[in-house]
């Protein structure tokens, strides 16, 4: 098993509509794949973590590749897991405060215990983006 984070860019003409449709979609689609995770949008960028069955995230990945409501499809983090920490959250978007020490402790919040630390610094990272 594996959890994979990724970052890319909204197409110009993103709506929140089709962030909720992406949303939408990964929760309809992620459970039949066995994936699990969470998608931050902050206006312009995306983040997901994504964690499941290697052979799956790459299925999804080369979807996602070819979405034109995102480009610049970067991966930041693959690490193997042991234990899911997002067995629950089929797709979870994480809505961020405005504020960027809010945000933080938003996260830190949210995310369980035991997360791997670079992971974790990654997500975290990017919340502070502005």
């Amino acid at each position: 098993m594996r959890q994979l984070v990724y970052i890319s860019t909204g197409s110009p003409d993103l709506t929140e509509d089709d962030v909720a449709d992406i949303l939408a979609t990964s929760q309809r689609k992620n459970p039949e794949r066995g994936l699990t995770g969470f998608l931050i949008y902050n206006g312009r960028n995306f983040l997901q973590l994504l964690e499941g069955d290697a052979a799956a995230i790459e299925i999804l990945m080369e979807d996602l590749r070819g979405d034109k409501r995102h480009n610049g499809l970067v991966r930041i983090e693959d690490v193997p897991i042991d234990v899911r920490r997002f067995s629950d959250w089929t797709m979870r978007r994480l809505e961020l405060s405005t504020d960027v020490e809010e945000r933080r402790a938003q996260l830190t919040e949210w995310l369980p215990d035991g997360f791997d630390e670079k992971v974790l610094r990654t997500v975290l990272n990017f919340a502070s983006l502005n």
